[in-house]
């Protein structure tokens, strides 16, 4: 762990340093750090980059094991928003059972593991949907109509016992619903539906909704994914955290298009990335091992049968070991944070010269850090040299630990006129 991830994220993000800070102690203690500690910094500083580059559109599953899980839900809330999560999935990976019959089970057999679900904004891309078989088709769309459509019939009024709503309340081709409930749809919808032949009328009965084949996506994904087994036979690697290649499409298939980037920075044995070129989505893959590029190489050119023979051998794949430089921005440009300064009237020509992104955030976590609340914002100047400055003000005025003390005009004055 780098001591300057934890400064960034003090910096950038202080409810989620609060939030780390709070954690230290709980867990083991691995060659002499706190481990549980030390791994959810790491996996905050890459969380935070992960949303930076993420598009509004897109969409982010975070694989963990039950026993981080709750943490990282907790980091994801301050890095995404909680309004941004959408889903814990529980992944059924094995049958899981006892250690055994010569011992006495000490805790439930372990079944699953954890993908958390979150988005960047309202604006993602979902479609969570399982295909049908040709035995669930025959069963489900058991009927044919004159235009040789297949479908199944549903009910198109609400039951008594739902609650009316006035919009929804209308007489349509002299029908209307004999409870206080209402039609299930608009009657803009309904007069859509008919003229599309999607509605089955029937001699002194209530109408139905034609469910056509056609139309019918397959059935919708819940939270509970259990028909997706763990790796194995010629699919399996020998890689310890390998995924299956079905849960991988799932995922993909869900929240991606055909040409869309699929992105994994923690990519192992690279099957997101094998997942995705099969889709036809874009992909980059991130690991500290180049055993990663090895195996898509591998994978891309071995491609199993099952996989209809989808790839050739030529395929390119691009390895960089260096990493990569934002091009977006310009070659000269340095991120812009603020130093603020902040002061109590408890401590009078005392003053807290910091940085952050996010300096209202700071101030908050202050005023409720303290039961009298009596923080208050002073100044605040947005700059490259932010960095430069906090340590020129430390070496000008007298420095108390944390803070400064001096002329609150002089401090403002030498932040202002800083030249690098």
């Amino acid at each position: 762990m780098k001591d300057e991830w934890v400064q960034t994220i003090r910096e950038d993000l202080p409810d989620l340093s609060e939030f780390l800070e709070g954690i230290k102690g709980i867990g083991p203690i691995y060659r002499g750090a706190d481990a549980n500690y030390c791994y959810c910094c790491y996996m905050s500083i890459r969380l935070i980059e992960i949303h930076r580059i993420l598009r509004n559109t897109g969409s982010v599953y975070l694989h963990v094991d039950p026993t981080m899980s709750h943490y990282l839900k907790l980091i994801m809330d301050c890095i995404f928003g909680y309004k941004n999560f959408r889903n814990e999935i529980a992944w059924k990976r094995n049958a899981g059972h006892g250690k055994g019959n010569q011992y006495t089970p000490k805790k439930y057999g372990a079944l699953n593991d954890t993908i958390i679900f979150y988005v960047k904004s309202n604006n993602y891309f979902f479609d969570p949907y399982i295909p049908l078989t040709k035995k669930e088709i025959d069963a489900k769309f058991d009927n044919v109509d004159a235009q040789q459509r297949r479908y199944y019939t549903h009910q198109i009024m609400c039951n008594p016992t739902m609650p009316s709503r006035s919009n929804l309340c209308y007489t349509y081709n002299g029908v209307t619903n004999p409870h206080p409930s209402v039609w299930m749809v608009s009657k803009e919808r309904l007069i859509e539906m008919d003229a599309n032949g999607e509605v089955l009328w029937r001699d002194n009965k209530l109408p139905l909704r034609k469910i056509l084949l056609k139309n019918y996506k397959g059935n919708p994904l819940s939270t509970a994914w259990t028909d997706i087994p763990s790796t194995r036979g010629k699919e399996k690697l020998g890689y310890p955290t390998q995924k299956p290649i079905a849960l991988l499409e799932r995922i993909i298939k869900a929240s991606s298009r055909e040409g869309d980037v699929v992105l994994d920075p923690f990519c192992g044995c690279a099957t997101a990335c094998f997942a995705a070129e099969k889709l036809e989505r874009q992909w980059i893959g991130i690991d500290v091992s180049k055993k990663a590029y090895d195996y898509i190489k591998k994978r891309l050119r071995t491609a199993p049968a099952a996989l209809n023979n989808l790839w050739k051998i030529e395929a390119e794949v691009d390895l960089g070991v260096e990493s990569p430089k934002r091009t977006d921005l310009g070659v000269d440009h340095r991120e812009k944070k603020f130093v603020y300064v902040i002061s109590n009237p408890t401590f009078p020509n005392v003053y807290k010269v910091g940085i952050s992104k996010n300096w209202k955030a700071r101030l908050n976590q202050y005023q409720t850090s303290d039961p009298l609340r009596g923080y208050q914002k002073e100044f605040v100047f947005e700059t490259p040299y932010y960095r430069e400055i906090e340590k020129h003000i430390q070496e000008k005025f007298d420095n108390l630990s944390e803070w400064v003390q001096g002329d609150l005009e002089e401090i403002i004055q030498a932040i202002k006129n800083y030249t690098p």
